[in-house]
């Protein structure tokens, strides 16, 4: 290569650097190298990563979650609805209570006015 100076009319002749240059000795150590590297790095990542059996294991006990949460809904509506039943069940018996009272005061005047 050559270079000029633009101060100067000096031709300045650049070998390239043979320092630089790649030989198949570097080459020959990269590869014998890249392999444990790649290992190691697939390695790692793997141990990111669950492994089938614990994905499975997992995808069991999400399976299980649901259906308890499904089982527990169920219950609850149950609950509810029991809870309501009650809750009508009570009423009517305070209506009946009235009913009763009424009767037993329409008897009483009937009775006492005789």
């Amino acid at each position: 290569m050559f270079y000029t100076s633009p101060y100067s009319r000096v031709i300045i002749y650049c070998m390239p650097d043979t320092k630089n240059r790649v030989s198949f000795a570097d080459l020959d150590t990269f590869l014998k190298v890249a392999p444990i590297i790649g290992l190691f790095i697939l390695g790692y990542l793997q141990t990111l990563f669950p492994s089938k059996v614990e994905f499975e294991k997992i995808e069991q006990q999400l399976i299980q979650m649901d259906k308890k949460i499904t089982e527990m809904t169920v219950l609850q509506k149950a609950i509810t609805s029991n809870t309501s039943d009650i809750n009508r069940m009570e009423d009517r018996m305070r209506n009946m209570e009235v009913e009763l009272a009424k009767h037993n005061a329409q008897e009483s005047k009937k009775g006492g006015g005789r």
